[in-house]
C-alpha cells in the first residue's frame, strides 16, 4: 500500500525517495533542562525561517542549526550532521539566553529526531521527538504552535511504529489548541494524521469525516492545486483502496498526480510513487494490460530521476514483468526479469536479491524453454546459494533463500536412472 503521509515537515518516504537527507549516527538526546517558561516577548527568532536574519544569526546555536541545514541541502549529509550535533550541544550548554536556547533545540531536535527515524532508528527518532516537544514548550510556551507541531510530529512518529497508545488523545489535543491559536494549516494536518489513525483503528466513518475536513481546511489555506491538497488526495485514495474500492481510490489518486505534476513534476519521485499505486489500483482488478501501460509509461521518468541501475527504476521493471506474467506474456515477462538480473548482477552480486532475480528469471525460463534452457540461470542461482551459505548463520533472508535455491534445483533434477530389466 502507498505510504499514506506525505508531510513537509518529517516525511518518511520523502527520506527513502531521496528529497531529504538520511544520516545513519543520529543524536540521541537526553532529557531537555530548559524547562521555564518563556518571557513575555518569547524567545528571538529561531528555526529555518531565521537563517537570513542577522540578529539571529549572531546566536551561536542558531548559526550552527542554520549551517546544517545549508549543508544539507548542498548534499553534505556528515557535515550537516556535525553541524546539527554542535548546535545541539551549544544549545543545552547556553546558560543566559535560555529561551532561545530552547527555541534552537525545538527546531534541531525535531531535526534530528526526523533524520533518526528516516534511517531506519525508530527508537532515537522516537526519543528525539519527546525532546523536541519539551524544548517546544520550555522556548515557545506550553500552547504555542511549535508545540503542538513538535506533539503532532512526535504522535505521527509512534503512529507509524504502531505503537498506538497515547496517540490518539495527543493528535486530538493538537486539534484543539490548532483551533485555539486559529492556526488552520496545523489544524489541517492534525485532523488528516487523526482521520488515518482512526482509519487503522477500524474507524472509516471517522476516517473519511476528518480526511474530508482536512481537505476543506487545505484548500482554504493553500489553494485548489496546492501540493498539501494534493497529499489529501492521496489519504484520501489510500482509504477506499484499503477497502478494496480502487476504482473511487483512483479517481482520488489522479486528483493527486494531476496536482503533484503541475506542482512537482511528472517525473518526482513523490509523484511517481502515486503513479505506481494508481497502476497498481488496476491489477488489483484483473486490469493487467492498463496497469503494463501505465508502468511502461513511468519507466522512462524513474531512470531520469534515479538512475537506470537503481533499485526503484528495478522496482518499476519488475512490474511491468509482472503484469506481463499476469497476462501469460511468459517471453515478454522473461526479456524484463533479465533486465533486471543483469542490472543486479553489476549492482549487487552474489547478493538474496541477486538470487531471487536469477530464480525469477530461470523460473520463466522454464516455462519458455524448459529445463534444458533454463540451464544457465539455474547454473548461476545454485552458485549464488553456495556463495550464501557462509552467510547463513547470522541473516535469515540467506538462509532462507539457500533453502528456497535447493527445492528451486530439486524441480529439474534429472530423474534417476531405471535398473536394467531382468531377463526371464
Amino acid at each position: 500500500m502507498l505510504t499514506p503521509r506525505f508531510l513537509p515537515l518529517a516525511s518518511v518516504l520523502l527520506c527513502a525517495l531521496g528529497l531529504a537527507a538520511c544520516t545513519t549516527t543520529p543524536v540521541r538526546p537526553p532529557d531537555v533542562q530548559l524547562t521555564e517558561e518563556p518571557g513575555e516577548g518569547g524567545p528571538r527568532c529561531s528555526g529555518a525561517d531565521c537563517c537570513s536574519d542577522a540578529d539571529a544569526l549572531e546566536f551561536g546555536p542558531q548559526r550552527l542549526y542554520c549551517n546544517a541545514l545549508a549543508l544539507d541541502n548542498e548534499g553534505k549529509a556528515p557535515a550537516s550532521t556535525a553541524a546539527l550535533q554542535q548546535a545541539i550541544a551549544g544549545a543545552r550548554a547556553e546558560k543566559t539566553r535560555t529561551h532561545d536556547a530552547s527555541a534552537v533545540l525545538c527546531h534541531a531536535y525535531g531535526l534530528d529526531a526526523q533524520r533518526a527515524s528516516d534511517s531506519g532508528d525508530p527508537v532515537a527518532g522516537r526519543t528525539g521527538y519527546a525532546a523536541a516537544v519539551q524544548a517546544c514548550r520550555a522556548g515557545y510556551g506550553k500552547e504555542s504552535n511549535q508545540a503542538a507541531q513538535a506533539m503532532l510530529d512526535s504522535a505521527e512518529q509512534r503512529m507509524q511504529m504502531k505503537e498506538f497508545g497515547s496517540v490518539q488523545a495527543e493528535m486530538a489535543e493538537v486539534q484543539a489548541q490548532a483551533r485555539k491559536n486559529a492556526n488552520p494549516q496545523l489544524e489541517a494536518d492534525a485532523a488528516d494524521a487523526l482521520g488515518r489513525m482512526l482509519g487503522l483503528r477500524g474507524d472509516v466513518a471517522g476516517e473519511r469525516r476528518l480526511l474530508t475536513e482536512a481537505l476543506a481546511l487545505r484548500r482554504k489555506v493553500h489553494g485548489e492545486d496546492s501540493y498539501q491538497v494534493g497529499m489529501s488526495y492521496v489519504n484520501l485514495g489510500g482509504s477506499y483502496m484499503r477497502e478494496n474500492d480502487n476504482r473511487t481510490g483512483r479517481e482520488w489518486y489522479e486528483r493527486a498526480i494531476a496536482v503533484y505534476g503541475a506542482t512537482l513534476g511528472m517525473a518526482d519521485p513523490v509523484t511517481l510513487e502515486v503513479r505506481a499505486a494508481h497502476a497498481m489500483s488496476y491489477s488489483a482488478e484483473r486490469g493487467h494490460k492498463r496497469a503494463q501501460e501505465l508502468f511502461e509509461a513511468m519507466l522512462p521518468q524513474a531512470v531520469q530521476t534515479f538512475g537506470a541501475q537503481s533499485e526503484e527504476t528495478v522496482a518499476v521493471i519488475n512490474d511491468i514483468g509482472s503484469m506481463h506474467e499476469h497476462q501469460d506474456q511468459n517471453p515478454a515477462a522473461l526479456l524484463r526479469y533479465e533486465e533486471i538480473l543483469a542490472i543486479r548482477r553489476v549492482t549487487m552480486p552474489n547478493s538474496v536479491k541477486h538470487g531471487r532475480s536469477a530464480m525469477l528469471a530461470a523460473t520463466i525460463k522454464r516455462r519458455v524453454a524448459g529445463c534444458g534452457g533454463a540451464s544457465a540461470l539455474d547454473a548461476e542461482v545454485r552458485a549464488i546459494a553456495a556463495h550464501l551459505r557462509t552467510s547463513m548463520p547470522k541473516d535469515a533472508d540467506a538462509r532462507d533463500f539457500v533453502v528456497e535455491a535447493s527445492v528451486f534445483d530439486d524441480k529439474c533434477a534429472r530423474p534417476a536412472p531405471r535398473a536394467a530389466r531382468k531377463k526371464r
